[in-house]
């Protein structure tokens, strides 16, 4: 049973109480507010409220000036991620937000991808000291002038009109007061979760819209929105303003509120056809207010005033990359090749590269980003720096590293590899550094330099704290495993990338081209089926699909057409299927590749070379190193501690050897050293080749940089009274009876006390190895448990010597690589977590009870109840479970971890109960999906085969043997 993170979590709450303020605005009105969590590290939250697709946050950004802009964002939901139907619906949403916002009356609308989700954000509006917000508060508010009612009323039109002359197909389709704001007494359309376009041929994905505002032909869920559809919920705001009108005091206004009565009885009629445009309402309703009235007549300059930045700024600064992050390529080289190509700026050159990359037409690709650098340089020339970017951004630099990516994926490595250098030689920036490092290691990886790309890789990986490039790591670690012939390492690495991204179709559809490299046609299918979910719907992917199904299956082609037809569509898979006979024909060749070639032998055993730092690796899975110093530089503790860690990354595959970092000199040209060798080791000094043994300077100032280095790099020695370390091994291929008795012996041996693997420690330690891609779940590991004796000191977060000696024995016994981890355990806690690594679990479940914080309480049930299960305690498992569903009946893992306790019970009516309870929770859930692959298979379903795969495709599950 495994714990991974759900999809889509972006929203973090702050913990402390009371939390701190900001002061936001919106332009017109200014508060102080109280900040309760972030959205990512780009915004603070003040406010949370629910909307049709999920949660929406009022934000700030984070670590501006205050008084901060209000946002409204909204998420993605990680509820429908896997939903193809609200997702295009909220995708949909986010596309003509942008495009509209270019429009008078609308919202200003653009995209940011938050921890690989995207996530629309529009311009906030402040409940003001008359309590507007929106039309709604209009409505409920006090009594308004005829004339007010009429401006307001004719705002909408006319905005609506305006949007129509350039989408004539729009629909809103949700079209009610609390979807028009009011900023300044000016009405702006907004939320269009329920809008359409015939432009983009959604069909049938439509969403029920508010009841009340939906006309008779669209109260069934296979109608067809029409613009019809918003007259007429227009015409029942309409009669909403009309009935908080002040009474009509003299023929004028008597005549007005005649015409606005005639006008709501003619939008709301049954008939479509028999309701007016938007535009001869809009020209109706312009007779209906005065704008000699102080009140409308500045409302009404304002509604011009907004509509004019909106046209300016959307003719200046076109919204390219809000549909970028959309990943709307198609759409997005449509919007500018509109634009003469001697009218667009550097920063459009660019856009129009990065969407000829993404659409495949790399030759094009390339000819667009050089005339970008063209253009840039000529910006520059004439106003001193390129148009549009931000101030601090490097434009040339920017195009440069798009045309290195371009450079890979076009297959040039050596013009890539080169233009990468140059790109790090230039850094003005750690980030900038690592982005370029991360091109160069692409580019050696791809060309076969496997060593250098490898350490390069991982160095540009250190430290980076960006999601999606990140994830783009994780991709090339996959490439790079693969190419060493360690095929489980590249699928664990791309399923990593995955989990960061999980809403990015191009990670599901490379984890789907991995599994069929690899001979995986029917784990390949879920991937490729969830690439699908997440808006991939070539004719690449479907083929894909198709063919790994037929594979899978071991079916004839001709005899899988039909099924295919009835579930993808006739015409779709008729555009496919001469691809699908190319693929399946070549399904030998996908068998040959799953016979993974012989482990590599990696880093083990060999001396690495990194100018300064010497790194030894020894075939027992322990490092050591040197670092040569010149004596007294000014830099070095600093110097030091970045270089070591970025040799952590490198040789990530090994463990540093548990002895304190001290400072030696050599006998020979007496350079100081920086070293973890023990005491009285010995070493040959790498720049005079004299032979020395490890003798700690002890003089006070190297005694303070000692200090100094313990506590920068966590290597300082404590008291280890009540301390302990778990270590858990688990060797490539599953051991012999014999070989888990000789590691036992072993372990007594070296002072270490043989556990079993329901030890919770081991459990604990294996699951997090799991998750991090160290371990496997094939079969068991072996634990065991060493206790410090008391007054020794260790460092707490390295294995002490007792236990490197039992490692370095226990990978003699096996004759194929053995994975290891020491996790450290302090026996004095007495907090629940403290006593669970202890396997104190009664104790635990007292402590947890006592908790004040819920949440905190409800986790550590669940996971005592996972424990207890592991155990096989269903009983007690499921009485934990049901106490973390009865703290919050709102969460997913509660439910999963109480219908696998009823499972074990042999209740499979209420664990299917829970696991729909979970799917109620989060329908995305990858827990709740592996929960329901158990259910299937011993319910003997036939569909358990295909769950499994989708469970392993999300990360919950491992991959079977072999």
């Amino acid at each position: 049973m495994t714990s991974a993170a759900t999809p889509g979590e972006i929203f973090v709450p702050h913990m402390r109480s009371g939390g701190r303020t900001r002061v936001v605005t919106d332009g017109t009105v200014t508060r102080e507010v109280r900040i309760i969590g972030r959205l990512g590290r780009e915004y603070e939250v003040f406010d949370i409220q629910s909307g049709g697709h999920g949660e929406i946050y009022f934000c700030v950004p984070a670590g501006d000036a205050d008084p901060g802009l209000t946002f409204v964002c909204k998420r993605f939901p990680r509820q429908v991620l896997l939903n193809p139907v609200r997702r295009r619906a909220f995708l949909r949403e986010c596309l003509l937000a942008v495009q509209l916002s270019a429009l008078p009356g609308f919202a200003y609308s653009h995209i940011v991808r938050v921890d690989g989700l995207p996530v629309l954000v529009t311009a906030g509006v402040l409940r003001g000291d008359d309590g507007v917000v929106n039309l709604r508060d209009v409505v409920e508010g006090p009594r308004q002038s005829i004339s007010v009612m009429g401006f307001l009323a004719w705002a909408v039109a006319e905005s609506m009109s305006g949007a129509l002359r350039v989408h004539p197909d729009l629909v809103h389709g949700d079209l009610k007061p609390e979807n028009i704001l009011v900023q300044a007494g000016v009405p702006l359309i907004t939320d269009l979760g329920l809008a359409s376009t015939l432009r983009y041929g959604w069909e049938k994905d439509t969403l029920p819209g508010t009841p009340r505002y939906l006309a008779p032909e669209a109260r069934h869920s296979s109608a067809r929105l029409t613009p019809a559809t918003d007259i007429y919920a227009f015409g029942v705001i309409l009669r909403e303003l009309l009935g908080n009108c002040q009474a009509a005091s003299s023929g004028a206004h008597a005549a007005t509120f005649d015409l606005i009565t005639e006008l709501t009885s003619q939008c709301t009629a049954d008939d479509p056809e028999r309701r007016p445009a938007f535009s001869e309402i809009a020209q109706r309703l312009k007779r209906s207010f005065d704008e000699s009235d102080p009140t409308v007549k500045e409302r009404y300059w304002l509604y011009h005033m907004f509509a004019m930045h909106s046209i300016s700024s959307s003719a200046m600064f076109p919204n390219f990359e809000s549909l970028a992050r959309l990943e709307a390529w198609d759409l997005l080289h449509e919007t500018i090749e509109t634009q003469p190509a001697e009218q667009r700026f550097s920063s459009t050159w660019q856009m129009h590269g990065l969407a000829l990359t993404r659409m495949g037409r790399d030759a094009e690709a390339l000819e667009s980003f050089m005339t970008a650098l063209a253009r840039a340089a000529w910006e520059i020339q004439k106003t001193g720096r390129p148009m549009v970017y931000a101030p601090d951004e490097d434009a040339i630099r920017s195009i440069r590293f798009d045309i290195a990516v371009l450079l890979v994926n076009m297959g040039q490595f050596g013009e890539a590899e080169e233009l990468g250098w140059e790109l790090v030689a230039e850094a003005a920036s750690d980030d900038a550094a690592r982005r370029a490092k991360g091109i160069v290691a692409m580019a050696l990886i791809q060309s076969g330099r496997l060593d250098r790309g490898e350490q390069l890789l991982l160095t540009s990986m250190t430290g980076e704290h960006d999601t999606e490039r990140l994830a783009e790591g994780f991709w090339a670690r996959s490439e790079l495993r693969l190419k060493q012939g360690r095929p489980d390492e590249a699928i664990r690495a791309m399923q990593r990338a995955v989990q960061l991204t999980p809403g990015r179709a191009f990670q599901h559809r490379r984890l789907g081209d991995l599994l069929a490299r690899l001979g995986k046609p029917g784990l390949a299918v879920a991937a490729f089926d969830h690439a699908m979910l997440c808006g991939d719907l070539t004719q690449r992917v479907l083929a894909m699909r198709l063919a790994c199904a037929i594979i899978e299956d071991d079916r004839a082609p001709d005899a899988y057409r039909a099924e295919a037809e009835r579930q993808f569509g006739a015409e779709r898979v008729a555009d496919a299927w001469p691809v699908v006979l190319d693929l399946v024909s070549n399904a030998q060749e996908l068998e040959r590749a799953e016979a993974a070639a012989p482990p590599a032998a990696g880093q083990e055993g060999r001396m690495l070379d990194y100018g300064e730092l010497q790194v030894e690796v020894g075939d027992t899975g322990f490092y050591t190193f040197d670092y040569y110093t010149d004596g007294d530089e000014p830099d070095l503790l600093s110097d030091f501690t970045n270089r070591y860690r970025e040799m952590e990354t490198m040789i990530a595959s090994a463990t540093m050897r548990g002895a304190p970092i001290v400072c030696t000199q050599c006998s020979g040209c007496e350079t100081e050293i920086l070293t973890n060798r023990p005491v009285g080791a010995a070493f040959t000094c790498v720049r005079c080749d004299a032979r020395n043994h490890v003798s700690p300077l002890q003089d006070e100032p190297h005694r303070e940089l000692h200090d100094a280095i313990g506590r920068a790099l966590h290597t300082t020695e404590v008291r280890a009274d009540g301390q302990g370390r778990c270590v858990v091994i688990q060797p490539w291929e599953p051991g012999t009876e014999e070989q888990a008795k000789r590691v036992h012996e072993a372990a007594r041996r070296h002072g270490l006390e043989p556990v079993p693997s329901d030890h919770a420690a081991v459990v604990l330690a294996h699951m997090r190895g799991f998750h991090s891609g160290h371990f496997a779940f094939h079969h068991q590991p072996i634990g065991a448990i060493y206790r410090f004796p008391a007054g020794s000191q260790h460092i707490p977060r390295m294995a002490p010597a007792p236990v490197e000696d039992y490692l370095a024995e226990v990978r003699q016994i096996f004759a194929c690589p053995v994975n290891s981890s020491s996790d450290h355990i302090d026996y004095n806690r007495q907090d629940p977590d403290g006593l669970i690594w202890a396997d104190r679990l009664d104790e635990a479940a007292e402590r947890a009870h006592d908790d004040p914080d819920i949440t905190s309480r409800q986790t550590t049930l669940v996971l005592l109840s996972q424990l207890r299960l592991n155990r096989g305690q269903p009983e007690i498992a499921l009485h934990l479970a049901d106490e973390a569903v009865q703290l919050n009946g709102d969460d997913e893992n509660a439910w999963v971890a109480k219908g696998y306790a009823e499972l074990m019970r042999g209740d499979a009516t209420a664990a299917r109960e829970s696991l729909r309870q979970a799917l109620r929770v989060n329908s995305a859930s990858s827990d709740a999906t592996a929960l329901q692959a158990t259910i299937e298979e011993l319910g003997g379903d036939q569909n358990a085969g295909f769950t499994f795969a989708r469970a392993f495709t999300l990360g919950a599950i491992p991959p079977p043997p072999g």
